[in-house]
């Protein structure tokens, strides 16, 4: 087996539960020791999930290119389940490293025996020894997922983690891999070079007026919104988008639905066709939280609103 490292941010995989709830306690040399084939373990944080944040991820990004110069086999990743989607999604956008980079945790906290987390913490180590030519991926309950697609579909399930409208890539179990589809590499996007600047994100809900959405989005280089359906908003929502893309802001469409298709199917106010029209990116394919990460890094390497929209049209294309 080549050399493998485990690099830990914390998260459930890493906690006990106690009187108040679960909390982090072991750390990624702990966490190595229960799976045999780790060269080494080190920790960049002991936090649980929802406290990931951009300077986190960007020091993640930052020490897995340097294991990757020292010349190692294949990185795993653990963090919490409420930050897998971001932290996968941020090591693709940066670099298209060339080992396998696998991000894993668990629903039920380390200590229990019932855990979840040995096994998960097992099958990316498989994933990771393979050598497949692979972006980044998430392996879960016997599942392999691409970072671009993945999504959390439950808070409390063992199988929390699918793909809808796309799927696993693969499954791994007992030190094998299957794959089902490997999707072809894509182009990364390379690092920020200013202090990064998360960009807002704002959920669509019937008949509101946009004032959150106007709160949001006034003065800020870019907002993204998370639609109805095929990235409609209510007439509200959609006047205040209006009012902030004549002023500068950049207004980046998704969808609340799981899949992330949006398509410029309706004309009515409000109707995605129309946002377009008027000026709004549509984010084809682009989880509401995968576009804030993309846009932020965008924003962070100082390009503009056209550099924006080929950005996003690089994900979406």
């Amino acid at each position: 087996m080549s050399d493998i490292r485990l690099i830990g941010l914390g998260g459930t995989i890493s906690m006990r539960e106690t009187d108040s709830g679960a909390v982090p306690f072991r750390g990624a040399t702990a966490l190595a020791d229960r799976v045999d084939g780790f060269g080494g373990a080190e920790d960049l944080a002991l936090v649980g999930g929802s406290e990931v944040d951009f300077e986190l991820m960007e020091r993640l990004a930052t020490r897995v290119g340097a294991l990757v110069a020292e010349g190692v086999g294949g990185i795993v990743v653990t963090t919490g389940t409420d930050s897998i989607e971001e932290v996968s999604a941020w090591l693709a956008y940066r670099e298209s490293w060339p080992v396998p980079v696998v991000v894993t945790g668990s629903m039920i906290a380390g200590e229990r025996p019932d855990s979840d987390g040995a096994a998960n913490l097992a099958d990316a180590l498989t994933v990771a020894s393979s050598g497949a030519d692979i972006d980044p991926v998430v392996v879960f309950s016997g599942r392999i997922f691409s970072a671009r697609e993945v999504l959390k579909v439950s808070g409390v399930a063992r199988d929390a983690f699918d793909a809808p409208g796309r799927g696993p890539i693969g499954v791994v179990g007992g030190g094998h891999v299957e794959w089902f589809r490997t999707p072809p590499r894509r182009a990364a996007h390379g690092a920020p070079n200013s202090p990064i600047e998360p960009v807002p994100l704002v959920l669509a809900a019937l008949g509101d007026d946009g004032a959150g959405l106007r709160f949001a989005g006034a003065g800020r280089p870019a907002v993204v919104v998370a639609a109805n359906g095929a990235g409609n908003l209510p007439p509200g929502q959609a006047r205040a988008a209006q009012h902030l893309i004549e002023d500068g802001t950049l207004v980046v469409i998704t969808t609340r639905a799981p899949d992330a298709r949006v398509a410029p199917r309706y004309g009515y106010p409000g109707g995605v066709a129309t946002l377009a029209a008027t000026g709004a990116v549509l984010a084809a394919g682009l989880t509401p939280h995968r576009a804030r990460l993309l846009v932020t890094l965008g924003l962070a390497q100082g390009r503009d609103r056209d550099g924006l929209r080929q950005l996003i049209g690089s994900e979406t294309a």
